[in-house]
């Protein structure tokens, strides 16, 4: 699932209010640039885009107030009583390119199934307000987000067609949760779910990020990796305790002149918005990819930051990097999605990467105190620390946690992942299994096989395929034991 660069990813999750600024809030964007690089050809002619009208509060029968959600809809590969397949978009506009590729497509392909593509409310063409105030956004919740897709289901349902159709319900990282829960809350119309890399359960200080990034290049960096990223961090933090060092750090740096790094929350923006390079490669890297950055590093005595339009700190116009607090609420106020997503980590999830841990090498400069002031300066002062973990004791309380009572879904993690330690790691039951792949990063098993992707993961994909067939009672019940690469 905010504040780490804003466009280096965007694609499979959006999880964190830290990482938002990254845009390792927004995941699904980064699916979006890897499946786009390998796509050869893009139609999109089968494709429908669709409305349906959705309640503004499904839960309080006197607000009869409506809106339009977006939906995608494609059924070349549908035959009579096939299934049908819906690919959960989370925190960002939603794209028909997951109705081209990859597992669900392949599903659909495979079963002669209907394939269908929800966009979540607030994000994307799916707006119930066009300005997205604090007021306004109060109907913003994942619990509203799944009464919004069952009406949508209830209504494709109610088609003759349909009516012997079995639904599987598919999505990655935040989307994964709601997959697993819609099949939680909605058993009646989902017979099945895929939650890939799906942190289910909330926490307000979600720092064994940082440790599982530590032990990502721990493990598959260099020899010298982590005494080198803890010396950069290490100088760093000595920078920040001087006059002259601050002046030094400014210069090494290219942070704007203006910006005032004596501020704690400038100069913990500064610690987040280095961590983020790390964060990003753990996150959706591979094994090569770490220790190729760590050859990189090994020869310098900072970390590069992204530059121009991948980064919200940059300023274009005066070629330097802002790290003024105020002025990234200011910008995260500007951009739709990062308001509506950073609005659910600061009400429902939090996911909150903070420092406190001493297991890892990237220094204690980013306090949960940073988060806490980015959500009451964003939204009000309402919404303080104590709100923040009243939402996360709700959702988990709702939801299960690590111990949902569900069965026919089954949660896939990459172990080089952080947010798998927010997930489903063993079985909760023979029904609802977990498999955790090595070597693999956030949300791989969503794409297609590719040249070059571990055996483990081709296997993986395989075995969720496999999986579905059998809970809906199609296909082959056998596992298969040819590995069949395409690229």
């Amino acid at each position: 699932m905010f504040f780490i660069g804003i466009n280096i990813i965007l694609a499979c999750i959006s999880v964190g209010f830290g990482f938002v600024l990254n845009g390792l809030g927004n995941g699904y964007r980064y699916l979006l640039q890897d499946i786009n690089s390998t796509l050869t050809s893009f139609d999109t002619s089968s494709i429908k885009i669709k409305w349906i009208e959705q309640p503004l509060d499904h839960f309080d029968k006197k607000n009869i107030n409506t809106w339009n959600m977006r939906y995608m809809e494609r059924l070349d590969k549908w035959k009579k009583d096939g299934p049908i397949y819906l690919f959960m978009y989370g925190e960002g506009e939603a794209s028909q390119v997951f109705l081209q590729t990859g597992i669900l497509y392949e599903l659909a392909e495979e079963t002669n199934g209907a394939m269908l593509l929800s966009e979540h409310r607030y994000y994307g063409k799916s707006k119930p307000f066009e300005e997205l105030t604090t007021e306004n956004l109060k109907f913003l919740s994942s619990r509203q987000a799944l009464a919004d897709t069952a009406r949508l289901l209830e209504s494709v349902k109610s088609e003759p067609q349909y009516e012997n159709s079995k639904i599987v319900a598919v999505g990655g990282s935040y989307a994964g949760n709601l997959a697993a829960w819609m099949r939680l809350l909605y058993p009646n119309l989902i017979n099945a779910a895929i939650a890939s890399s799906a942190p289910v359960l909330a926490k307000k200080d979600f720092y064994e990020y940082l440790e599982h990034v530590s032990d990502d290049f721990e493990q598959h960096g260099t020899e010298d990796c982590m005494k080198k990223i803890n010396e950069i961090f290490t100088t760093y933090e000595k920078r920040f305790r001087t006059v002259d060092g601050i002046k030094q750090l400014k210069k090494e740096e290219y942070i704007c002149e203006d910006t005032d790094m004596t501020k704690v929350e400038n100069q913990e923006l500064f610690f987040l918005d280095k961590s983020s390079a790390f964060m990003y490669i753990a996150q959706y890297g591979n094994a090569d990819v770490i220790k190729t950055y760590c050859e990189d590093i090994k020869n310098t005595s900072l970390v590069f930051s992204s530059k121009e339009e991948e980064n919200v700190f940059y300023d274009t116009k005066n070629n330097c990097y802002d790290y003024e607090f105020d002025e990234m609420i200011q910008n995260t106020k500007e951009i739709d999605w990062l308001v509506s997503w950073t609005y659910q980590t600061c009400t429902e999830f939090s996911y909150f990467p903070s420092t406190s841990s001493n297991k890892h090498p990237f220094t204690d400069n980013i306090s949960m105190d940073l988060f806490y002031k980015m959500c009451t300066k964003t939204f009000g002062p309402d919404f303080d620390e104590k709100r923040i973990e009243a939402g996360v004791k709700e959702t988990n309380m709702m939801y299960g946690g690590l111990t949902p009572n569900v069965t026919k879904v089954v949660f896939v993690n990459g172990d080089l992942d952080p947010y798998h330690r927010l997930s489903i790691l063993e079985d909760l039951s023979y029904e609802a299994p977990a498999k955790v792949i090595p070597r693999a990063s956030h949300c791989r098993d969503l794409f297609s096989n590719r040249s070059g992707d571990p055996e483990e993961l081709i296997e993986a994909r395989y075995y969720i395929k496999y999986l579905i067939k059998k809970w809906i009672g199609l296909g082959d019940y056998n596992k298969p034991n040819e590995i069949k690469h395409t690229t």
